[in-house]
């Protein structure tokens, strides 16, 4: 077992990702848009990048509560 470096914020970041949706929406998102019949209005970008920013933040979390180095890209 690796151990966490922030056990507290790891569950955090699990019990997050047990609540949300997100993956469920990106998957039909994903489906819709292979179909060809996803419309991309400014709420439907707005969910997008909504969605991306919450995935972006749980990685970050995860990232830190697993005390792991991020290298920056440029």
């Amino acid at each position: 077992r690796m151990p966490v470096e922030n056990e507290q914020e790891l569950a955090r970041v699990l019990g997050m990702l047990g609540q949300s949706r997100i993956a469920n929406n990106l998957n039909q998102l994903a489906k819709d848009a292979n179909c060809g019949v996803l419309i991309m209005d400014a709420e439907t970008r707005q969910q997008i990048e909504e969605a991306y920013a919450h995935v972006k933040s749980m990685r970050d979390s995860l990232v830190r509560a697993l005390g792991l180095l991020e290298e920056r890209s440029q």
